[in-house]
C-alpha cells in the first residue's frame, strides 16, 4: 500500500469519529433491479461442482470452441438482491448514514418486497415496474445480462403523472446531493434530465453554497456519438444550480474520449485533463480495478485500490465507489482524501458483500494502517 494512503488514514479515521451530523440529504434516481449473481459452471462430478470459470477470457475460448455448434451453460445463481446502478449507490449512501429520498423502478402498483430490505435510511418512491439482471461473475470481471423492458419505457410525463410535479419540488428541495445515475440504460435518460432542469430546478430555492449533482453515465457503448455529447451539454445546464461531478469506469472513459474524438495523449494525467477539458464537469473521476483518478481543474490526484484477491462479489463494486466519493463530500475531505474513502467503501464491499456502515468503513481502513 501507498504511503501516502497509509499517512491519510489516521486522519481521515479521526475526521469520521469526529463528525456527528445527521442531517445529510441526498436524492437519487431512477433505476431498479432485482441482480441474480451468477457463476458459470465448468466441471461437474455427478451433482457437485468442482470448478467454474474463473476467468472471462476461459469462458471466452470455450464459447469461440463452440463455432457452428450448440451447448448448454449451467449457471449457480449465487445470491439474488436489490440491484441497479441507483439503488446500489443509494443503499451504500444509506449505510453510511445519509438520508436518501429514491425515486425508481422499484416495482406498479406497489414496491416489491425485496426492495424493502434496502437501508432504512432510503425512503422510496415507484414510477415503473422493475427488470431482473444476471451478472455473470469471474474473478477478474463481470457480464451484465438484461432486457431493459420498462426502463425503455420511461418518460419525464411519466414520472411527473405517477409522483406529481409538487412533490418531486419537495423531493429534491434541501438536498446536499442530486445523484442521477446510468444514464446509459435508461432510454429516455436526457430528456427527463431535461424534464428536471426545465421544471424543476428553476423553482428549488438556492442557498449561499451550491449543492452537488453526481453522475455515473454506465457503460454507454450502444449510444451514439451524438447521444453522448448531449447529454455532456446538459451536465453543463446543470452547472448553473449544482456542483457537477462525473465518475466513469475504465471503459465508460475510454467510451466518452471517443465520443469527443479525443485520441491524442502521452499518459493517465495528460488523458484526464484533457477529458476534463471536453466536458461539463467541475471534478472528473476514473475508477479502474488498481486506482482512481480525479482532476477538479487544478488539482490532479492518483490513489491505489484496496485490491481484493478473493472477492465475494463484483456486481456494485463501482456503485459502492461512487458512494463512498458521495459520503465524503458531505464530510469536506480534500480530494485525494475522497479517493481513498471511495476505494475504501469499494474495498470493505468486495471483500464482505455488504455496503459498511461508518463504523465499519472505519475499522476497514485501519486494518491497513496498523
Amino acid at each position: 500500500m501507498n504511503k501516502q494512503i497509509l499517512d491519510a488514514i489516521p486522519k481521515i479515521v479521526s475526521k469520521l469519529r469526529d463528525n456527528s451530523k445527521t442531517d445529510k440529504k441526498a436524492f437519487l434516481g431512477f433505476d431498479a433491479c432485482i441482480d441474480f449473481i451468477v457463476r458459470v459452471v465448468r466441471e461437474k462430478n455427478g451433482p457437485d461442482v468442482t470448478g467454474y470459470f474463473s476467468d472471462s477470457n476461459q469462458f471466452g475460448d470455450f464459447l469461440k470452441n463452440l463455432d457452428n455448434k450448440s451447448c448448454g451453460v449451467e449457471l449457480q445463481t449465487k445470491l439474488s438482491k436489490p440491484g441497479g446502478n441507483m439503488v446500489i449507490t443509494a443503499n451504500a449512501l444509506g449505510n453510511l448514514g445519509i438520508h436518501v429520498e429514491c425515486i425508481g423502478t422499484f416495482g406498479i402498483p406497489d414496491i416489491l418486497p425485496v426492495f424493502r430490505t434496502m437501508s432504512a435510511n432510503c425512503t422510496l418512491h415507484t414510477i415503473a415496474d422493475t427488470i431482473a439482471a444476471t451478472a455473470l461473475e469471474f474473478d477478474n470481471s463481470k457480464v451484465i445480462m438484461f432486457d431493459p423492458g420498462p426502463y425503455n419505457n420511461l418518460t419525464w410525463e411519466g414520472i411527473k403523472d405517477i409522483i406529481g410535479i409538487e412533490k418531486i419540488r419537495e423531493l429534491l428541495s434541501g438536498k446536499q446531493l442530486v445523484s442521477f445515475v446510468n444514464w446509459s440504460e435508461i432510454e429516455n435518460s436526457s430528456h427527463i434530465w431535461e424534464g428536471f432542469l426545465s421544471d424543476i430546478l428553476p423553482d428549488i430555492e438556492k442557498t449561499g453554497t451550491k449543492p452537488f449533482f453526481f453522475t455515473d453515465f454506465s457503460d454507454c457503448s450502444r449510444k451514439s456519438k451524438k447521444e453522448i455529447q448531449y447529454a455532456l451539454v446538459l451536465l453543463g445546464r446543470f452547472r448553473n444550480y449544482f456542483k457537477v461531478h462525473i465518475s466513469l469506469n475504465q471503459n465508460e472513459a475510454a467510451l466518452i474520449a471517443k465520443a469527443m474524438d479525443l485520441y491524442n495523449y502521452t499518459n493517465d494525467e495528460d488523458f484526464i485533463k484533457n477529458l476534463y477539458g471536453l466536458i461539463n464537469t467541475d471534478i472528473l473521476i476514473i475508477h479502474r480495478t488498481d486506482d482512481a483518478l480525479a482532476f477538479d481543474g487544478i488539482s490532479y490526484r492518483i490513489c491505489e485500490t484496496f485490491y481484493c484477491k478473493e472477492p465475494q462479489i463484483l456486481t456494485g463494486g463501482g456503485d459502492n465507489f461512487n458512494a463512498g466519493f458521495c459520503f465524503s463530500l458531505f464530510e469536506d475531505f480534500s480530494l485525494f482524501e475522497s479517493l481513498i474513502i471511495a476505494n475504501a467503501v469499494a474495498g470493505s464491499y468486495v471483500k464482505t458483500g455488504i455496503s459498511p456502515d461508518k463504523e465499519n468503513l472505519i475499522k476497514y481502513l485501519e486494518h491497513f494502517s496498523c
